[in-house]
């Protein structure tokens, strides 16, 4: 499934992420083209992590590219403000939302 979120992804506009099922016998791998994506704030994070969250524990990878820049700075912020230092990228905050199709072959492959 491939999404493309347009505009500003915030307080008012987060709800649209908690609404969004995807069902069991839906997608493998849902791709989101971050694009369009202008702006981003906590709450609109927090509902991305939320939503990517919930297609993992239903075994469904979750990949993001094309992050603009303003939304990428606010990737690193919470990165930094909550990730202890030397602890590895896949226990950040917003490990799901970075995950790269290289990460995901090379962790198929090691499994």
């Amino acid at each position: 499934m491939h999404l493309a979120p347009a505009g500003e992804l915030d307080l008012e506009t987060r709800a649209a992420l908690d609404e969004l099922y995807i069902s069991a016998d839906g997608p493998t791998i849902v791709a989101c083209d971050m694009r369009h994506l202008t702006f981003m704030d906590i709450t609109g994070l927090n509902g991305l992590i939320a939503f990517a969250d919930r297609l993992d524990r239903r075994g469904i990878a979750f990949f993001a590219y094309n992050w603009q820049p303003q939304p990428q700075r606010l990737l690193g912020l919470i990165d930094n403000l909550y990730s202890p230092v030397g602890r590895s990228r896949n226990h950040s905050p917003t490990w799901l939302l970075r995950r790269s199709l290289r990460d995901a072959t090379t962790a198929h492959r090691a499994a």
